[in-house]
C-alpha cells in the first residue's frame, strides 16, 4: 500500500511523523527473525512496568491486525511480556531490530505523554501522567 506524498504541501513536523512512522515499519518488518545476541538487565519494579506497557502494545497492535502483516511483533510482544512476567528471569534477550523496536515504543510513548494537555480540574490525572512519564523515562535508561 504505496502513497505518493508531496513534501512541499506538508508542515515540517508532519514530514517528521511521516519519517518516524516509516522507520517504524521499516523495524517492523525485521522483528522475530534475526538471533537474540543483546541482553536487557531488568529489576523487579522495571519488569512489572514493562509488563503493563506491553500489554497496552499488545492491544494497539491486536486492534490493527490486518492478518499476518502484525504477527511478528505480536509473538514478540508476547515473549516480551512472559520474560518480564517470569520471576526468575533477570535478562531480556533481543536482537538489535527488536531492541531499537522496543525504544521507539518507550520514546514515543514519553512524547506523547509529554504533549498532553489538561485542564486545570484535571490535576489528578496530569500528576498520573507524569509519575508515568517518569517511568517510563527510568526504563528507557535502561535501554541506553
Amino acid at each position: 500500500m504505496k502513497m505518493r506524498v508531496n513534501p512541499a504541501t506538508m508542515n515540517p513536523m508532519e514530514m517528521n511523523n511521516v519519517s518516524s512512522m516509516m522507520g517504524m515499519m521499516n523495524s517492523i518488518q525485521k522483528i522475530g527473525k534475526s538471533k537474540r545476541k543483546y541482553s536487557v538487565k531488568l529489576e523487579k519494579g522495571d519488569k512489572k512496568l514493562l509488563v503493563k506497557f506491553i500489554n497496552e502494545a499488545k492491544k494497539q497492535f491486536s486492534e490493527t491486525t490486518s492478518g499476518d502483516q502484525y504477527a511478528g511483533v505480536y509473538n514478540f510482544l508476547n515473549y516480551v511480556s512472559d520474560v518480564a512476567a517470569n520471576k526468575d528471569s533477570k535478562e531480556l534477550k533481543v536482537s538489535f531490530e527488536e531492541y531499537e523496536f522496543l525504544k521507539k515504543m518507550l520514546i514515543d510513548s514519553v512524547r506523547a505523554m509529554e504533549k498532553m494537555q489538561f485542564f486545570w480540574y484535571q490535576f489528578i490525572k496530569k500528576g498520573m501522567v507524569k509519575i508515568l512519564c517518569k517511568q517510563y523515562r527510568e526504563l528507557l535508561k535502561k535501554f541506553n
